[in-house]
């Protein structure tokens, strides 16, 4: 179980430090408490943690697996004024640092899938979801989730081949959470440095791979990846085309064709 306490010094009290046994989600949980602050108007940021969760959740409306003692999961949430446009770049800033951290924390590589799940040489073992709360015409809360398999994880059979763990950290839990709590919190002050593609395109997995987009399921296009733009855009190249489109996070996944 992850200390509050010992989170709290290794953040230099950066953060509210609140730590559940078993909670829903802790997406769902900061949604919960950006909207219960939204009358004050000094907000400060708040990283929530979990043992376990019963509705851990994923991008597109994806459950993710979160048993008791099995993984770190983690929301952390911030308040801006900045534009929407500007919060953007959370998503992609978060694969890299997440990316980064990890393989400090492992010693094992890391690589990124577009556009925020990050694997090791066995599969999936984070993925990341952000989301934000307006809370007024000038103010909302950003979001980032993320949940990382660590241990020995028993996968159920849907998931067998597809995801895998990071392995044991050996009490590295707290100084890697911090450190990614740490780095978002520096990434939220200046948006607009693009430091961190250099490390999302390094550990980029998909440069030269065939591709179907997917919307809802649903195939809506098939082509190569030809890399990712400075603000974490896809670089697609669609089948019987010349030209190079950019596809943007949101609601559009993709799966490597086989």
């Amino acid at each position: 179980m992850l200390d509050a306490a010992k989170m709290s010094k290794l953040l230099e009290n950066k953060a509210e430090v609140i730590v559940f046994d078993v909670i829903d989600s802790t997406n769902t949980e900061a949604k919960r408490m950006a909207s219960a602050l939204a009358e004050k108007t000094a907000l400060s940021p708040a990283l929530i943690l979990a043992r376990e969760q019963t509705s851990g959740r994923g991008r597109v409306g994806r459950q993710f697996l979160s048993r008791a003692d099995s993984g770190i999961y983690m929301s952390l949430v911030y308040f801006t004024d900045r534009t929407l446009e500007d919060a953007v770049s959370v998503t992609t800033a978060a694969a890299a640092i997440v990316a980064e951290e990890l393989e400090i924390a492992a010693n094992r590589p890391m690589r990124i899938k577009w556009v925020n799940d990050i694997y090791n040489e066995d599969g999936k073992v984070s993925g990341i979801l952000v989301e934000t709360v307006n809370l007024s015409s000038s103010s909302r809360a950003i979001i980032v989730g993320i949940g990382i398999n660590t241990g020995k994880r028993d996968f159920p059979a849907e998931l067998q081949g597809i995801a895998a763990s990071v392995g044991f950290l050996d009490g590295k839990e707290e100084t890697l959470v911090a450190n990614i709590a740490t780095r978002l919190l520096s990434h939220a002050a200046t948006p607009e440095d693009r430091a961190y593609m250099t490390e999302y395109r390094k550990r980029f997995m998909l440069v030269g791979e065939r591709v179907n987009l997917l919307s809802c399921g649903d195939v809506i296009g098939e082509g190569t990846v030809m890399g990712v733009d400075d603000d974490g855009g896809l670089l697609f190249l669609p089948d019987g085309e010349s030209r190079v489109t950019t596809v943007r996070s949101g609601e559009i996944s993709l799966r490597i064709k086989k």
